[in-house]
């Protein structure tokens, strides 16, 4: 079981949620536990999730068909983009051979995630020579 208890700290001291962390802590009474302190970030926001699925996403989706003729779900898009652009390497230990496993975006921080589609605009122009655009751009389409 994990337990997250968010605090603030104020002169070296817990400001916010003392007693919720002493109650957690007596629930392991007699067990040995790890305690993670971290600070807290933000998540990606919903504005951020929304421009990367009703833009960048669709952006891709279209790219890959006119240039590979391949129609592509949304989902097999994003996993596209995190294979190439948002992923871990780790070593098969059996073979020795470096693996990417693709990282969730959901639980990036917001400066994560813009560092995540500033790749995602680098990887489009050099790739399929396509511009995606800065979530505070203004685009015009010709009809």
């Amino acid at each position: 079981m994990k337990t997250s208890i968010h605090s603030k700290v104020e002169n070296g001291k817990l400001k916010t949620n003392r007693k919720a962390l002493s109650e957690a802590i007596e629930q392991y009474n007699g067990k040995e536990i790890t305690i993670t302190i971290q600070r807290k970030k933000k998540t990606r926001s919903n504005l951020q999730n929304a421009f990367y699925w009703g833009c960048v996403v669709p952006i891709f989706k279209a790219a890959i068909y006119e240039q590979w003729g391949e129609r592509q779900s949304t989902q097999e898009i994003h996993e596209f983009l995190k294979q190439n652009l948002h992923f871990i390497e780790k070593v098969n230990e059996s073979t020795g051979e470096i693996i990417r496993l693709a990282k969730s975006t959901t639980v990036d921080s917001t400066v994560d995630f813009m560092v995540y589609l500033e790749e995602i605009r680098k990887f489009g122009k050099e790739w399929f020579n396509i511009d995606v655009p800065e979530p505070n751009e203004i685009l015009e389409i010709e009809l």
